[in-house]
């Protein structure tokens, strides 16, 4: 990662874009392609090998372009209110997310990512611009 804050990591946040991409549709592998589960989660669920490749390239990717966003966020001059809101709207999206698989509200997933979506479609942008 660069040393240099002030600098504009356009770069750094296209690989993780790209990252986040790529595991995201490795996790789209219909489960008929994906081979034997090896990690039962909840009923419906479970991790097979290809479910490892792209859940690692995401955690890679998202931790990566938080690690980004975290760094910057001094130089993003956005308010205390709408930081507040903006990291509440991205918890709220993982915690569904995460509930979305071990509970039997399974469609609560499309209501997390799309708040999860909200935040980063804000912060990513203002993180690669300044």
């Amino acid at each position: 990662m660069a040393h240099d804050v002030g600098a504009a990591p356009h770069r750094q946040v296209a690989i993780t874009a790209l990252l986040i991409a790529a595991g995201v549709l490795i996790l789209f592998v219909p489960a008929s392609d994906e081979g034997r589960v090896l990690v039962p989660l909840s009923e419906g669920h479970g991790l097979s090998a290809v479910d490892v490749v792209g859940a690692a390239l995401l955690a890679l990717g998202g931790t990566w372009l938080e690690v980004l966003v975290v760094r910057r966020l001094p130089h993003l001059a956005l308010a205390p209110r709408t930081l507040f809101a903006l990291g509440l709207l991205a918890g709220l999206g993982i915690g569904l997310l995460v509930a979305s698989v071990f509970s039997g509200f399974f469609w609560w997933w499309a209501v997390g990512a799309s708040a999860l979506g909200v935040a980063v479609l804000v912060l990513v942008p203002l993180t690669a611009r300044r």
